[in-house]
């Protein structure tokens, strides 16, 4: 019985960290950006910067945390195809260019203020970190939350 009850929790405490972990994204850009949608595709070119700039021509700020850091994880194999070191590997690398289009920052909270103050910026957040000072897009014609929605952590 003692064995029974200690799998039971086991597993109790299993599934509640993976609920604990599990982290929606959010793609955000500044409330005057036209953009309302992009590809998974399109924004995996975004942060390869492979695309620089907004359909409008002006030039996109990529706004994100650190390559290394755990959240990123699932977002570099998801929007940039590929593996996480892969993924690491190419943010990294524009890291060291002086000029570079992408901004390293330590929190969600940094990412929406630094969204929020830049309108060419994009940034990718946890949806429990949105503020009215930034407007959400669509992925692939979805929102958070919606079924299917390619961001959606586990």
């Amino acid at each position: 019985m003692k064995r029974f009850r200690f799998l039971i929790l086991s597993i109790l405490l299993v599934a509640c960290a993976s609920v604990a972990f599990a982290t929606d994204f959010a793609v955000i850009v500044h409330p005057s950006n036209a953009t309302k949608a992009i590809s998974l595709a399109d924004l995996g070119k975004i942060l390869r910067e492979k695309t620089t700039n907004w359909p409008s021509g002006r030039g996109i700020t990529v706004v994100i945390r650190d390559p290394n850091s755990p959240a990123m994880k699932f977002l570099i194999e998801k929007a940039m195809g590929g593996t996480a070191e892969d993924g690491k590997a190419i943010l990294n690398e524009e890291r060291r260019k002086p000029a570079a289009s992408v901004i390293f920052v330590p929190t969600d909270e940094d990412i929406v203020k630094a969204v929020e103050t830049n309108p060419t910026a994009i940034g990718i957040v946890d949806v429990y970190n949105i503020t009215s000072g930034v407007k959400v897009i669509r992925i692939d014609d979805k929102q958070p939350f919606d079924p299917g929605y390619a961001l959606k952590g586990h």
